[in-house]
């Protein structure tokens, strides 16, 4: 059979396919190669530094600043615990009416002369029943020397409040502590102690012509703590006078209690470690029992040196781990962050109880 023109036949579906489309084939094609560029694993050496470079500027932005959030807990922090003892003075006053002795104890009424001054215990000793220490107070056998054998474990128990968290030393505890024989004057080694970073301001001293002795106390003008009088053609001890606050005529807010002399027993020059304990020359740096929070020392490690300003030396002056300058507790109880650039006379009217030179701190 055959079909006319008008009969049905098969579809011819090359005619109806449309004809490629240059510009879509051109896009579909430019699609695929991106869907390609976007699905490559792995990146850059050029992105990897730049992603490194801007770690490194964050990290360089963040570290100084988490170094003085830091910094700034721990000045925090001490300023408190100069805030608590000079508060504990206070009251010991109020238990006992007069502010803790810088020579406390039982077994003798007063130092003898200057080498009892380095065994009896010390006025952190005297006020740690207002320190809410009365645990560790009632272990210290007042009626023997702080030096005594028999308290060593006292000695040793650190006591957070007498220590300022940015004090960083070689030696974390004082490594040798001696005591004198009272019958033949024999030094003999006893043990250690623990560190105190802080320390009473007993007064400033004043050069005079001739030099004095350690006996002669006329070149100090003492500050809140009493003082001691000596013979000084013996050097032995005559009295020591207890101190009240009253005592302090130039104002409680115009003369320091207590202030960081931190670092000891390492000897500390402008923020550098000029003498570790064991000392190569004992006759320039101190005596290292000064830097333990339960024993006693001499008068002249308590006073300033009327030319020395603050972090200069841990020896005489007010001495700190903090920059640019030291905290004080007044005593008035409040605590004041004094500046390394402060004024000597300004620094030295401060260290005085009633020499008439009051100043204002700002």
């Amino acid at each position: 059979m055959h079909s006319d023109d008008h009969g049905s036949e098969s579809p011819d579906f090359n005619r109806m396919t449309p004809a490629p489309n240059p510009g879509l084939t051109w896009i579909l094609s430019s699609a695929m190669v991106s869907v390609m560029t976007r699905q490559r694993l792995g990146i850059t050496l050029i992105e990897t530094l730049v992603v490194l470079a801007i770690l490194g500027i964050l990290l360089a932005m963040l570290v100084p600043a988490v170094q003085h959030a830091r910094e700034s807990a721990r000045r925090s922090t001490c300023q408190n615990n100069l805030r608590q003892m000079a508060v504990a003075v206070q009251n010991h006053e109020l238990a006992h009416t007069s502010i803790p002795s810088l020579y406390y104890g039982s077994f003798l009424k007063q130092p003898r002369h200057a080498l009892d001054e380095f065994r009896f215990h010390s006025w952190r000793t005297a006020m740690l029943p207002q320190l809410e220490q009365n645990g560790l107070y009632g272990k210290i056998d007042l009626f023997l020397p702080a030096t005594d054998i028999s308290n060593q474990p006292n000695l040793n128990t650190a006591v957070a409040v007498f220590v300022c968290p940015s004090t960083s030393v070689q030696n974390k505890i004082v490594p040798e502590i001696f005591d004198v024989n009272l019958l033949t004057n024999v030094i003999r080694k006893v043990g250690t102690a623990a560190r105190s970073d802080y320390e009473a301001i007993a007064g400033v001293s004043f050069p005079m012509n001739p030099p004095v002795g350690s006996a002669d106390l006329r070149g100090i003008k003492f500050g809140a703590w009493g003082e001691p009088t000596y013979d000084t053609r013996t050097n032995l001890s005559i009295s020591y006078r207890s101190a009240r606050l009253g005592d302090i005529t130039d104002g409680l807010s115009n003369t320091i209690l207590i202030g960081e002399r931190a670092g000891r027993p390492d000897w500390y020059r402008r923020g550098k470690p000029t003498d570790p304990y064991p000392y190569a020359n004992p006759q320039e740096g101190m005596n290292p029992q000064q830097a333990a929070w339960g024993i006693s020392t001499h008068i002249w490690w308590l006073v300033f040196h009327h030319n020395q300003n603050i972090n200069e030396d841990n020896a005489h002056s007010l001495y700190s781990f903090h920059t640019t300058g030291a905290n004080v507790a007044l005593a008035d109880c409040s605590v004041r962050f004094l500046s390394d650039s402060i004024d000597q006379d300004t620094l030295n009217a401060l260290a005085t109880r009633s020499a008439g030179d009051v100043v204002t701190l700002d």
